[in-house]
């Protein structure tokens, strides 16, 4: 699962989040034609793409060494415009594909952006007995998902600051993978049974970027 998102649900997610996650040089106003570029301007579904377009905006919110804020439009855009394709990612420090110092002189100019996009599950809260044993954020609108069963990979509290992973397992062999800093409470409850609420997001992650052809 990808670090990125845990801030992003962060953001968000942050795809934020970061997110955690997450924002500006834009060509002429937005107009019919614009808008209509940017409804179908660059898929969403699960799976690797790439798109050209104007990198609007960049930011390095620096979580720690994590960057999100990175907005690209088609030709006309503003910032912040439904259509944009906005994405996070980590810095080369710890894995990511492209330092933020490459990223900020494209600012305002055409670039083709490659970039993935997974299915992330996001903890609402874990709870063993009735008791609260970590909270992720409010349960989405529509209600959240709910696994019970074994909980595993806390065994040692998290390090540093991005997030561990842990997973519930439910006796059918059902499993739910997630992210949370894994506490001392959360280490005693290895094991044993727990109920996980949940919900499923859409994490947006940059692979390249680079100046387009």
């Amino acid at each position: 699962m990808a670090i990125r998102l845990f801030i992003t649900g962060l953001a968000a997610l942050a795809l934020a989040g970061c997110e955690a996650p997450a924002r500006e040089p834009a060509s002429a106003p937005v107009g019919a034609g614009v808008e209509a570029a940017q409804a179908g301007f660059a898929p969403r579904t699960v799976g690797t793409h790439s798109v050209k377009g104007v990198l609007l905006a960049f930011e390095d919110v620096s979580w720690p060494a994590y960057y999100d804020g990175l907005e690209v439009g088609p030709a006309g855009a503003a910032v912040g415009d439904d259509g944009n394709l906005k994405l996070g990612s980590l810095d080369p420090e710890v894995g990511g594909p492209v330092a933020p110092a490459t990223i900020q002189p494209l600012i305002g100019k055409p670039v083709e952006v490659r970039y993935t996009v997974t299915t992330e599950h996001h903890m609402v809260d874990l709870t063993m007995n009735g008791e609260v044993l970590d909270t992720g954020g409010p349960a989405p609108a529509g209600g959240a998902k709910s696994i019970q069963g074994v909980l595993s990979g806390a065994e040692s509290a998290t390090a540093g600051d991005l997030p561990s992973e842990a997973t519930v397992t439910a006796p059918d062999g059902t499993s739910v993978t997630f992210e949370l800093f894994i506490s001392d409470k959360l280490v005693a409850a290895n094991g044993r049974t727990v109920t996980l609420r949940y919900e499923d997001v859409l994490a947006t992650e940059l692979v390249s970027i680079a100046p387009a052809a």
